[in-house]
């Protein structure tokens, strides 16, 4: 008798292998979930230590860009320099409370200058952290 198909064994052999790739697909994304579960914690623990005082500066640089965006339109003729302070910036909530990178109990001061030359607008963030750090050129007046 011709036999032409699968057998018995043939059969066997076939769900034994597919039996096989279902386990090792599934202990793979088990290990994949499992590193995604606890990832997310030390990757918060991670951004938070990458923050720098460049960051705090363009944070502060930031608020100061919307508020002048919502208070101030249209250009002036002759140069002019503005200053805004964090505290102003902070009261008004464009700006949550800036701490000190290194010592948390600690609040930073600081303030942005623009100056706005016709349509162009430059802004410079100055930032005090306790005696952690302090923007070059900062003026405490």
């Amino acid at each position: 008798m011709n036999e032409k198909g699968f057998g018995l064994k043939e059969f066997i052999i076939v769900i034994a292998v597919i039996f096989v790739s279902m386990l090792i697909i599934m202990s793979l994304f088990r290990s994949m979930s499992s590193n995604t579960d606890t990832n997310p914690q030390s990757n918060q623990e991670e951004e938070r230590e990458e923050v720098t005082y460049k960051d705090l500066e363009q944070e502060l640089k930031l608020a100061a860009e919307r508020y002048q965006n919502d208070n101030y339109s249209g250009s002036i003729e002759n140069p002019e320099v503005w200053t805004l302070s964090y505290s102003m910036l902070k009261e008004n909530g464009y700006l949550d409370e800036i701490k000190d990178i290194k010592n948390k109990d600690t609040e930073c001061t600081g303030y942005v200058e623009f100056v706005q030359d016709g349509g162009v607008i430059t802004y410079t963030p100055y930032l005090k952290c306790g005696s952690n750090y302090e923007t070059e050129g900062y003026d405490a007046n």
